[in-house]
């Protein structure tokens, strides 16, 4: 039976089924022929224009022996850190620059202002070979695809965005620590390139910060930029650097390092107040003081760099054990003064034997309950006890006297002092 017959015997609906498949079969391979050059996207028929003998490993104006100029700017996303103990601060940053590259011009497409590339097609496009130099460790963010752009206009200028996150170094001067005042920068170079294939400028709008950009312990007062073209074996090569300059917020140390050191000091000055025969709580009061004082002083330090020269803190921390220490060695003299005295001359037993009758009435007294006591021995005692006591009350007025004094000088010093 032939084809035609075959198709003929069938039921309408069988007719307009296979008729349905045979068309669309045809459809799809015709799709399919369609799928040429000829057929692409303008848009797409553009790119593979411009990277179709491109090379990425050449700057754009290498032939014609001309640097390319490059403007550079930093929007500040984010300060995440910052380390006295490294002496290193922490940053997001969405770094910006823009070239002209003429192997890239094109014909200007209908309603398309440039040219937005994709991740992967970003590296067959040379790109500056700008590096931070004072950078520690950096990263570029890939979630959930690499954080970066590319625009390419007609006229061949290219707009290139990364997103950074990074630590850079920051020599900090801690002489006025915790009042000090920061300048920590950030400088970029060209690592290869010198000045006659490669120059970076700053953009007319050079840094912008989000506007709550904040940080916990600083505030960002202003930030400057400048160019710092450098020369290396007789070859200049370019470079930016911006300086932020940061002021600390010393609240949080008032609150937890100043005021419990200034109780401490304080409850020290208790022991005056204390009769002087209560030694253990003297002694327990003038040790636990001293104790809690170094353990303080320890945990205020625990985060700063051991440099070599002194501190502010370290100047208050040190002034503050020697008053809790010196209300100890001031209960150790008193002590001495009230006590030793007695049992050196209950040790001798002093009471002569010369001339028996006379001197037993110069120094002996008969108490009412007929024992004998030394007289002369209770005379140097109740001198004893009278200087101790009268060391006490000088101490309560010159121990915190001279408390006050010192904070004027330390809080005038440190708050006027610029720290050159």
């Amino acid at each position: 039976m032939t084809p035609i017959k075959q198709v003929i015997m069938l039921n309408p609906f069988q007719f307009l089924l296979q008729c349905t498949l045979f068309i669309s079969i045809h459809h799809v391979s015709m799709g399919q022929d369609q799928d040429t050059p000829q057929n692409k996207s303008l848009r797409e028929r553009t790119i593979s224009g411009l990277l179709k003998g491109y090379d990425a490993n050449i700057p754009p104006n290498f032939e014609d022996d001309i640097p390319t100029n490059v403007t550079v700017q930093l929007y500040i996303v984010s300060f995440d850190s910052i380390s006295e103990a490294t002496m290193d601060y922490s940053l997001t940053v969405f770094l910006r620059q823009s070239w002209t590259d003429h192997r890239l011009q094109y014909t200007k497409l209908p309603n398309i202002k440039s040219l937005e590339l994709d991740a992967r097609l970003m590296e067959q496009i040379w790109v500056p070979d700008l590096f931070f130099t004072n950078e520690k460790t950096a990263a570029f963010h890939h979630v959930t695809v690499p954080n970066r752009l590319m625009h390419i206009f007609p006229n061949g200028t290219l707009y290139y965005s990364c997103r950074i996150s990074m630590t850079l170094s920051c020599d900090m001067d801690l002489h006025k620590y915790p009042f000090d005042d920061q300048d920590c920068h950030i400088v970029m170079e060209s690592y290869g390139y010198s000045t006659s294939n490669l120059i970076f400028k700053w953009n007319s709008q050079p840094i912008i910060k989000r506007p709550d950009v904040s940080l916990p312990q600083f505030d960002l007062v202003k930030w400057t930029w400048s160019d710092c073209t450098k020369t290396y074996v007789n070859t200049n090569y370019t470079c930016l650097s911006a300086d932020f300059y940061l002021n600390r917020n010393y609240g949080y140390y008032i609150a937890q390092v100043y005021i419990p050191s200034v109780l401490v000091v304080i409850l020290s000055w208790v022991s005056f107040w204390l009769d002087i025969d209560a030694i253990p709580a003297r002694i327990s009061l003038g040790l636990l003081t001293v104790l809690t004082m170094t353990t303080q002083s320890s945990g205020a330090r625990a985060n700063l760099p051991r440099v070599s020269y002194i501190k502010a803190i370290d100047v208050w921390m040190a002034m503050c054990l020697f008053f809790v220490f010196a209300a100890l060695v001031e209960f150790a003299y008193v002590n001495v003064m009230s006590r030793v005295e007695r049992r050196r001359q209950t040790i001798r037993g002093e009471v002569s034997s010369v001339s028996i009758d006379q001197e037993v009435g110069n120094i002996l007294e008969e108490k009412p309950n007929g024992k004998f006591k030394n007289k002369r021995l209770s005379n140097m005692t109740a001198q004893n006890r009278h200087r101790a006591r009268q060391m006490d009350k000088i101490s309560r007025i010159a121990f915190p006297g001279v408390f006050v004094g010192f904070n004027i000088i330390y809080w005038t010093t440190y708050m006027l002092w610029d720290g050159t």
